[in-house]
């Protein structure tokens, strides 16, 4: 959519880092009228699931799992003056579990190192060496933007990307978002009436400066926003040349959005089209997929009705070169477990660090819609002003699958029921559980190494704390 405008001390990385900002907040000169803006959130994020391995008889099964992680986004912008502006934004401690790297201190009457029960704190997480990692901090965009009047607004850097209902472009900045789309790219967006228009240049990866093997996108935009209205079109095309190795791809976005009176109504269809060698080494492929999604909401008083529904396509032949398979952002959520948890998920025959225990050689679903049609209804209630309730039932099949499995298409049915408590403003907790029932997608599944069984129904829970600005 269109924009608008080393033991237990810190890491010396992030310190700095933090200062950053305020340093800018010190040194400005009036005479300069710049204006320091922030916009971000935190949040921390609890897990239980029993099982995602949809299995007890399963020999590499691994019971319950739970875990807690930390998320921060900061998005520090300075107004240098009404036509020019600096953005950036940092990610602090991005999914860090509760517990990660304890400090290893070192007993003070023996010089041995402290056993964990008597650690008294933990640090960020560190390399071999001491040295910072990107689970400290990641400066992941950094943008300037110049609004020319009466002409429209030029953006360059490293700058968010999304589009309509996120269903294939997010820029990931809810507190809820685990991802988020990011480009190197020129655009500048101008205003023809009530018409936004907007065309940029981008360089998805570089390759080497005496070579023609870079990636780059053109993207172009027309998008009409009203205030209870919106429609609008968004094409990326992109390609790559390198010694006569050619890829083209190219995405077409219709999106558009209604709200007459308690209805709100939006829906996104999309196209993906392409040919050439991808880098994953598959050569001579031809891609051509699509997918959509309509989400409808009623008000009624107290009263809160839902309706989602979205196809996903699949491939009917994997072996071929030809690709029809389409996939949702990873940030368009849909449910709880299901298209969220990977799944079956296995417990590692040799658990360590880097695996966290677990095996994902079974895992027949990932995190993101993709070869599926699904059914979303949902029903809730505000109890409160500050409280409100939801149910749902989200159900799910593939859209297309081999001739040999085409009996197996049922992905499943979920139950989820979410509390939403809002007591303060910039605070909120949101408590959802959520059952689902496999269907024979997984039941009829046997992994030639890891075995089967999978069909058995699993119960999660999540908790998040969220502060907000």
């Amino acid at each position: 959519m269109p924009s608008t405008p080393a033991h237990t001390r810190p890491s010396p990385v992030l310190l700095g880092t933090l200062a950053i900002p305020l340093c800018m907040a010190l040194t400005t000169r009036p005479a300069h009228a710049a204006e320091l803006v922030w916009d971000g959130h935190y949040r921390a994020e609890g897990h239980i699931y029993d099982t995602l391995s949809l299995s007890r008889d399963n020999a590499n099964a691994e019971g319950a799992a739970s875990w807690i992680d930390h998320k921060a986004r900061l998005r520090p912008g300075l107004l240098l003056s009404s036509h020019v502006a600096f953005y950036t934004q940092l990610d602090l401690l991005p999914f860090v579990a509760f517990g990660q790297t304890p400090s290893g201190g070192v007993d003070i009457t023996t010089g041995d190192t402290l056993p964990l029960v008597y650690d008294q704190s933990v640090q960020p997480p560190t390399t071999t060496d001491d040295a910072a990692t990107l689970q400290n901090l990641r400066v992941t965009r950094l943008w300037g933007e110049a609004y020319f009047d009466g002409i429209g607004t030029l953006r360059f850097g490293r700058v968010p990307v999304s589009w309509g209902s996120g269903m294939v472009f997010s820029d990931g900045n809810r507190p809820q978002d685990d991802a988020g789309d990011t480009e190197d790219r020129v655009s500048f967006t101008g205003l023809a009436g009530p018409v936004y228009i907007m065309g940029a240049f981008g360089v998805p990866y570089a390759g080497l400066v005496n070579k023609s093997d870079a990636m780059r996108s053109i993207t172009t935009s027309v998008a009409h926003i009203a205030e209870q209205a919106g429609v609008g079109f968004y094409n990326t095309y992109r390609w790559r040349n390198d010694n006569g190795t050619k890829v083209i791809l190219w995405t077409g976005d219709v999106w558009g959005k209604a709200e007459l009176g308690p209805l709100r109504i939006e829906g996104e269809f999309a196209s993906v089209l392409g040919s050439g060698d991808l880098s994953t080494g598959a050569n001579g492929v031809s891609i051509s997929s699509f997918g959509g999604q309509i989400s409808a909401g009623l008000t009624a008083n107290r009263l809160l009705l839902g309706l989602g529904m979205g196809i996903a396509g699949g491939d009917k032949d994997t072996g071929d070169s030809k690709i029809h398979t389409f996939a949702f952002d990873p940030d368009f959520d849909v449910a709880l477990i299901m298209f969220e948890q990977p799944m079956p998920m296995l417990a590692a025959t040799v658990p360590n660090d880097t695996n966290n225990g677990r095996d994902d050689g079974a895992v027949r679903t990932w995190n993101g819609v993709s070869n599926a049609v699904y059914l979303r209804p949902s029903v809730g209630y505000q109890l409160r002003d500050d409280l409100k309730a939801e149910a749902s039932v989200f159900a799910a099949q593939a859209a297309k699958l081999p001739d040999d499995e085409s009996a197996n298409k049922g992905y499943g049915i979920e139950l989820d029921l979410k509390l939403d408590y809002r007591p303060f403003e910039h605070f909120r907790m949101e408590w959802t559980n959520g059952y689902f029932m496999p269907g024979t997608y997984y039941s009829n599944y046997t992994d030639d190494t890891l075995g089967g069984n999978f069909n058995r129904n699993a119960l999660g829970t999540r908790m998040q704390a969220i502060v907000e600005f």
